[in-house]
């Protein structure tokens, strides 16, 4: 009888700190995406120590149920272990102030999350997703009431500006066209919804469901056609295309079906793909005068095999943007050239290793499983990859969620399936 008690005495304290750990990553999983500067709340750090003190602790109260892949564990510590060699470079070849490696460790810090999933068996996705479509219906309620109250401008701006999750602007292109743009920084990661939620739909048996999870599918495709960014409304309508494919008996043949129907929508819209292409925009002319700066940088044979260090400053030709820069010299410490940063920061040597992790779940997911989830979320990460290659976000927080969400769904479904809440 005293065992009995005490049995179902440690099964509601194990329950109990379960529940703990899931609530405080359900709160850092929603200040990533809707305060990803920390402006407004503050406590992504705190939110972030708090799992890993309350994680541990649950975890060992069940040992028997703690299960952590070696390969989770050494791609996490190869993660973190690049970044960091990079900074004793920094501090053995420069070493000199401003600095701010050290900043953008924590994002790099923030991919050991993964290990807190798997070792708690908690699935985030469902989650995560709801999340961005909250994000994807913010956003859309923002553009609708701009187009009918145009005088909210100024005051969404300024709000946007305060809490570092909207910025508002207007972007003109060569043949002088111009348009609104909403520019939600956390958007981005709507490719993961856009794939959970596909396959959602594709799998489900019952038509409600299908129309339910179709419809949240297209509130995310909707808002990364609203923002007024290019890539995102690219990505936005390019994926589905990639996506249905993989629920056919004849994936390959699919596949490039699509992209042959891809290729002739797209040949009305030539002449402005051209404008949207055309070196003279302005953005497209900063990041092309940027890689005239990589090209002399790259040109020292030490630089690029081993960098400059992470978070190392230096004199642009052009002008970036103005907060990360101390002087009236385009001195600051990053562009919005990603993977030409990478190699900067850690080299050729490092880059090619952090891309390579980068990868893992894409290649794991679409080559490597025959699970239909696993692959559309690997398709997902894969189009947020090629985003991120003109957008700094990836090595922030909410990028390095999105990575550790794909490193437990790759690690954590292999023993459980794709449904382990725990």
């Amino acid at each position: 009888m005293v065992d009995a008690v005490n049995h179902e005495h440690a099964y509601r304290s194990d329950i109990g700190l379960t529940n703990l750990v899931r609530l405080l990553l359900f709160a850092f999983v929603a200040v990533c995406v809707f305060d990803p500067a920390d402006q407004v709340f503050g406590v992504k750090v705190w939110l972030f120590v708090a799992v890993w003190v309350a994680a541990p602790i649950a975890a060992f109260s069940a040992p028997a149920k703690i299960w952590l892949p070696t390969g989770l564990l050494l791609c996490v510590l190869l993660f973190i272990t690049v970044p960091l060699l990079s900074i004793v470079w920094y501090y053995l070849t420069n070493g000199t102030e401003p600095y701010a490696g050290f900043a953008l460790m924590k994002g790099f810090l923030l991919v050991s999350v993964a290990i807190v999933l798997v070792a708690n068996r908690l699935d985030v996705l469902p989650f995560f997703s709801a999340i961005l479509t909250v994000l994807a219906s913010m956003t859309i309620v923002i553009v609708v009431s701009l187009q009918f109250a145009p005088e909210l401008f100024s005051v969404l701006k300024n709000i946007g500006s305060q809490t570092g999750l909207v910025l508002l602007g207007e972007r003109s292109y060569a043949d002088e066209s111009s348009f609104m743009f909403v520019n939600v920084v956390t958007s981005p990661l709507l490719v993961i919804s856009i794939a959970y939620y596909f396959d959602r739909a594709m799998s489900a048996a019952a038509i409600r469901s299908k129309v339910i999870y179709g419809s949240l599918t297209a509130i995310s495709i909707v808002a990364m056609l609203s923002v007024g960014s290019r890539n995102e409304a690219a990505v936005s309508l390019l994926l589905p295309f990639f996506l249905w494919p993989l629920y056919t008996r004849r994936i390959a043949r699919n596949e490039c079906i699509s992209l042959v129907l891809l290729a002739a929508l797209s040949v009305p819209f030539i002449g402005k793909l051209r404008v949207l292409l055309n070196p003279a925009e302005f953005s497209n002319n900063i990041k092309l005068t940027l890689l005239g700066d990589y090209a002399e940088i790259f040109s020292k044979p030490l630089t690029l095999l081993f960098g400059q260090g992470l978070g190392a400053y230096y004199p642009w030709t052009i002008s970036g943007r103005p907060k990360f820069e101390l002087t009236g010299e385009n001195f600051y410490f990053n562009t919005e050239l990603t993977y030409a940063e990478l190699v900067r920061y850690s080299g050729l040597l490092g880059a090619l290793v952090v891309m390579a992790l980068l990868l893992f779940p894409v290649a794991n997911g679409v080559f490597g499983s025959t699970n239909a989830r696993r692959r559309a979320l690997g398709l997902g990460f894969m189009a947020y990859l090629c985003m991120s290659a003109t957008n700094p976000m990836l090595f922030s927080s909410t990028g390095m969620l999105c990575f550790s969400v794909l490193l437990a769904e790759t690690f954590g479904s292999s023993e459980r399936g794709t449904n382990w809440m725990g």
